[in-house]
């Protein structure tokens, strides 16, 4: 037998508004609150407190106890595999809906990082530090291999560091493993501030399509006359995220 989901305290509370047959205008007279901060309970926006249970009790007939016993039971659920997952697709949709109305393309920091943080877009490891305006700065994986002039190739290690002289090339990983979902593409804008000065040239995928779910692989050559150290972790290349108006069409 599946499991019986209970309903959010929100959604409680706009059935029982329209079992009263009343408009959120209405209910929210009656209750002695704005119709907007009543929206915001009925849409999980703001908490379900106990004052509000007290003032739920003439216009609604319902005791105190009954929305604590809804909210417990909530909170409950959330805290199962089933609720986690109920919640994150929850935000997801939010998300997303934030994204239509706003008329986004190009995601900018703060909606990276709630992209991250509602498990919508993948970053591991992420680090709101690496979040620079509209795109991310991914960093230099661990292990490579090192391309000599000679036509050597040496597995390599960048801890503690590597050293590329001239006309020598790195093939390495980025240190995030990036997962692209639906809706969004991540763009390489190219090389990191720092690394772009040492003349180092970058070669690599310059798209990341939706269903991306990978490190991303570089190709990094110094063209430059000095020698470039490269360590564990630096920050490598700039990766941006737009947000597609219709989901990518798939070839049959």
């Amino acid at each position: 037998m599946a499991a019986v989901v209970p309903k959010p305290p929100g959604q409680i509370l706009e059935d029982k508004i329209k079992e009263k047959n009343l408009t959120q205008q209405q209910a929210a007279d009656r209750i002695g609150i704005t119709r907007q901060y009543l929206n915001g309970i009925i849409n999980g926006k703001y908490p379900f407190t106990a004052d509000l249970s007290l003032k739920l009790k003439d216009p609604l007939g319902l005791e105190p106890e009954f929305w604590t016993e809804a909210v417990r039971s909530y909170d409950d659920f959330l805290q199962t595999d089933a609720g986690r997952e109920a919640q994150r697709e929850k935000d997801r949709e939010s998300l997303l809906l934030e994204f239509e109305l706003q008329g986004v393309r190009t995601l900018v920091d703060h909606q990276i990082d709630a992209s991250v943080h509602g498990r919508y877009l993948e970053i591991e490891p992420f680090s709101r530090e690496r979040l620079q305006g509209t795109y991310y700065l991914a960093g230099c994986g661990l292990k490579g291999f090192h391309y000599g002039t000679d036509g050597s190739r040496t597995p390599v290690a960048t801890k503690p560091s590597v050293t590329l002289r001239r006309g020598e090339t790195l093939a390495i990983s980025t240190l995030e493993r990036i997962t692209v979902p639906s809706r969004l593409r991540g763009q390489v804008l190219g090389l990191s501030d720092a690394l772009a000065e040492k003349c180092l040239q970058l070669s690599c995928n310059p798209i990341l399509g939706a269903g991306f779910r990978n490190s991303l692989s570089l190709l990094l050559t110094n063209i430059g006359p000095f020698e470039v150290r490269l360590s564990h972790g630096d920050p490598c290349v700039a990766i941006a995220f737009e947000y597609l108006a219709q989901e990518p069409v798939r070839s049959s």
